[in-house]
């Protein structure tokens, strides 16, 4: 940290980074959300209050344009200017970066599993006539039949937000069957891809 900097107060090094110990920022958004029943306005505001109370510890490695690597520690008063619109995604901390840095989020994992345990799978049934695989059972009913264009829209968004390449429209009917449990006819896909991308 350069001398006279006024987050200095802000964070503070870490002095070995044991990657065990924290879990990237994306897998912290994605358990709040999916505790909060996938409320997108809630999770960008607990996460946020759980690091300024001090629930969640948030880290951070500095990786400069030459590789060498800084590892620090937010204190719970920088993450005031911090947000988190997207899993992927966290905004306030470009003023600090230098030029070529990039920043890679974290959280203590022991505090997050804490207070968002990891989700386990329910174990699968050998009883006769239940499934016995690993894949998402089907959601039954209209509704993501009605609905996949919508998730289809956001998904693409949330492609264009995070810089990754769009994925096919085939394998965007294969996100909705192992997402959604329904896939849509792949021309139905295709129109939905001209339309939303023209």
């Amino acid at each position: 940290m350069m001398k006279g900097d006024p987050t200095k107060e802000l964070w503070r090094p870490l002095k070995a980074w044991k990657a065990h110990e924290w879990v990237p920022m994306k897998e912290a958004w994605l358990r709040v959300y999916a505790s909060l029943s996938k409320d997108m306005f809630l999770t960008r505001r607990d996460l946020k209050a759980d690091l300024l109370a001090g629930r969640l510890v948030g880290a951070v490695r500095r990786i400069a344009k030459d590789g060498t690597e800084t590892c620090i520690i937010l204190e719970p008063a920088y993450c005031q200017r911090l947000e988190f619109p997207r899993a992927w995604l966290v905004e306030g901390w470009e003023a600090e970066a230098q030029e070529g840095e990039a920043w890679h989020f974290f959280v203590r994992r022991a505090n997050l599993d804490k207070h968002y345990p990891a989700a386990t799978p329910p174990a699968s049934s050998t009883t006769s006539g239940r499934r016995t695989d690993d894949r998402p059972q089907r959601r039954p009913g209209p509704r993501a039949r009605d609905e996949w264009p919508m998730w289809v829209a956001r998904e693409l968004i949330q492609f264009a937000l995070a810089g990754e390449e769009m994925p096919t429209p085939a394998k965007m009917c294969q996100r909705c069957e192992d997402k959604l449990g329904y896939q849509p006819d792949i021309r139905a896909m295709q129109r939905l891809y001209r339309k939303l991308l023209s």
